[in-house]
């Protein structure tokens, strides 16, 4: 008999929830890079669930499990929607060929998805990435003062650093005063007529008291020191 009035009990309260289905899914948050398809199939399920019982913690596993999720939380509100809280991640530059770094300089992949042309490139190991992006936005702010700006940034195993420009120049500094060294190879380029300029194809700054050009000729061949 209690076995009976039990399970009763549990068909009187399944009936009750089913009354009140999560019927709407609302999310909130700035995405630029999520993919809405992705993004609604893995919120799916929750659309068959009851209001009182849906599992929270879960929906937030859930979503911060996709590629470009950093943060999720949710809540619920009467009487039958389900409100999702996103925070992007959000990507300061392209790594390697086919990765991302983040803002909070973790690297991540995503899938079907391209390099942005709009972001720089550094080039690395892993656990130079901090590292890089500080560099980087040193060399931004030294190169800025001419004109000119960092396309990609590679460390090498030597210490040294590739710096490809957005006029097509390469640099090449290595660790030991590379401030320094950006400065005086600014003030040189500074002092360069616009012929000149179009005319550099490598300039290495690896030197104590000087630096070594590398010309184009002028069918574009670089063969020319």
């Amino acid at each position: 008999m209690v076995a009976a009035l039990m399970l009763s009990g549990r068909l009187v309260l399944q009936r009750w929830f089913a009354q009140y289905p999560i019927q709407k899914i609302t999310v909130m948050g700035d995405l630029k890079y999520v993919d809405r398809s992705v993004l609604e199939a893995a919120l799916a399920p929750y659309m068959v669930e009851n209001f009182f019982t849906v599992d929270l913690k879960k929906v937030k596993q859930t979503t911060e499990s996709l590629t470009w999720i950093d943060y999720a939380d949710a809540k619920k509100e009467w009487p039958n929607t389900l409100i999702v809280y996103l925070q992007e991640r959000v990507p300061v530059a392209n790594w390697q060929k086919n990765e991302f770094l983040s803002v909070k300089g973790e690297i991540f992949s995503a899938e079907h998805v391209q390099p942005d042309v709009n972001l720089p490139t550094f080039i690395g190991k892993p656990d130079q990435a901090a590292v890089i992006a500080q560099r980087f936005s040193k060399m931004q702010e030294i190169l800025r003062e001419v004109g000119l700006s960092v396309n990609s940034l590679e460390l090498e195993d030597r210490i040294s650093w590739k710096a490809q420009l957005d006029n097509g120049l390469m640099l090449v500094v290595d660790d030991k005063h590379s401030v320094e060294k950006l400065k005086r190879f600014t003030r040189l380029y500074s002092m360069f007529t616009e012929q000149q300029k179009q005319q550099l194809f490598k300039v290495d700054l690896r030197y104590e008291n000087g630096l070594a050009i590398k010309w184009k000729n002028d069918d574009g061949d670089t063969d020319a020191a």
